[in-house]
């Protein structure tokens, strides 16, 4: 669920193909300098064999490094434990 601009909640959709969540993959896993550019292609031929639930989960994991080695900006939030 997702709230819009005027207070309603509707329901997220997302679009995406098998192609696109494989390159997306590659592209955070090369940022993170977790994959080399080189590898890509052979990557690739290890994520076809992935089904697309296995497949999502290595593309959220990829963001997750993308985002912890610095990449992926995210704003300071103070904890408010301190």
């Amino acid at each position: 669920m997702v709230q819009t601009d005027n207070g309603k909640k509707e329901e997220m959709q997302l679009n995406l193909t098998r192609e696109r969540a494989k390159a997306q993959t590659i592209e955070n896993l090369v940022t993170a300098g977790v994959l080399l550019r080189g590898e890509a292609a052979r990557y690739e031929k290890v994520l076809d064999s992935y089904d697309n639930t296995q497949l999502t989960r290595v593309m959220i994991v990829s963001h997750q490094l993308r985002e912890a080695a610095g990449e992926i900006y995210r704003p300071y939030r103070p904890d408010p434990r301190d």
